[in-house]
């Protein structure tokens, strides 16, 4: 489990870790819930080119995926402070978000022609939280 875990939240930080070049705010394009959630994408840029790895902890990540990680033995903080040390950039585009109730998806390229991958978020109280990157 810890293994599956890691790779989930360690993968939200690689895809976010491997852009290219600088992207302008793509928050300002979308309105109401979509916008919280292009929000969101852009907090995780910011936490990672910060080296802020609590943050993404408390303020990002769903606290299903931070709990399944403490219960597997490992400390949030600190896997999100290798997967930043692993990275050599933090630019994202929100290309295209989609929210379902209090489920969400955003479409995500990283750089102006990286690949485009799928978060997912979900809603805890009141507000939006990364639970999963997928491939295209």
């Amino acid at each position: 489990m810890k293994a599956a875990v890691l790779l989930t939240i360690a993968s939200l930080l690689v895809f976010a870790g491997c852009g290219a070049q600088s992207q302008e705010a793509s928050v300002d394009t979308f309105q109401g819930e979509q916008r919280e959630v292009a929000q969101k994408v852009e907090d995780l840029e910011d936490a990672g080119r910060g080296r802020e790895p609590e943050t993404i902890c408390a303020d990002i990540l769903a606290a299903r995926l931070v709990d399944e990680l403490e219960t597997a033995g490992a400390d949030c903080p600190e896997e999100m402070r290798k997967a930043i040390d692993d990275a050599d950039d933090f630019d994202l585009e929100v290309l295209e978000v989609d929210v379902n109730g209090s489920s969400a998806t955003a479409r995500v390229r990283r750089g102006d022609d990286g690949p485009t991958e799928t978060m997912q978020f979900t809603q805890e109280r009141g507000e939006w939280r990364a639970t999963s990157l997928s491939s295209r």
